[in-house]
């Protein structure tokens, strides 16, 4: 079950929009009625998602879904507004929000909405994965490579006789080879 805020500062669209959203299996964990209180709100219950008004007291829905997007809040942001506006578009966009609906919105036109924004981040979110799982991996490469050199320089070992002792170590020691690589290079500097 996902689980969705809701930040709108007219309270009949918030009541609206939960029971849309209860009917349809989503669990609303939290309800805002500015964007202050919205990112607080994501902060405290971390939902899936964040449907926002755009036009809000203290802080507006753009630089909210910002703040909620930049310090990890919420999984994404789906803006819910009353203003079809190009510029309003244009600054949904630089706010990394995954979608925009004009009010008055029904249940044919949010629920597919939020399904392919959550699909969206979901994507989003195993691309991240895979890039830091390679980025691990390159890195982790290069100390074993440098570790390489160190032992073929200062014992005078083949490439193939650096790695072995590397593996044999990392067996002895149950820890990774990048580890061992790294203490090889910290004890020769």
């Amino acid at each position: 079950m996902f689980r969705i805020v809701i930040a709108d500062d007219e309270p009949i669209i918030r009541m609206d929009v939960k029971e849309i959203l209860e009917l349809n299996g989503y669990e609303v964990v939290g309800e805002a009625s500015d964007g202050i209180e919205a990112v607080e709100t994501c902060r405290n219950t971390k939902p899936d998602l964040v449907l926002m008004d755009i036009k809000m007291p203290m802080l507006d829905g753009l630089k909210a879904a910002e703040l909620i997007h930049q310090q990890k809040l919420a999984r994404c942001a789906l803006m819910l507004t009353a203003y079809n506006e190009r510029h309003m578009l244009e600054q949904a966009k630089n706010a990394d929000v995954m979608g925009y609906l004009i009010k008055p919105v029904d249940e044919k036109s949010l629920i597919p909405a939020i399904e392919i924004a959550l699909a969206k981040q979901s994507k989003i979110e195993k691309m991240h994965r895979e890039y830091e799982k390679t980025r691990t991996a390159l890195e982790s490469r290069k100390y074993i490579d440098r570790a390489k050199g160190i032992l073929m320089e200062k014992k005078k070992m083949s490439e193939w006789e650096a790695y072995n002792y590397m593996r044999k170590v990392t067996m002895d020691r149950e820890c990774t080879i990048a580890r061992i690589a790294q203490t090889i290079i910290l004890s020769n500097q």
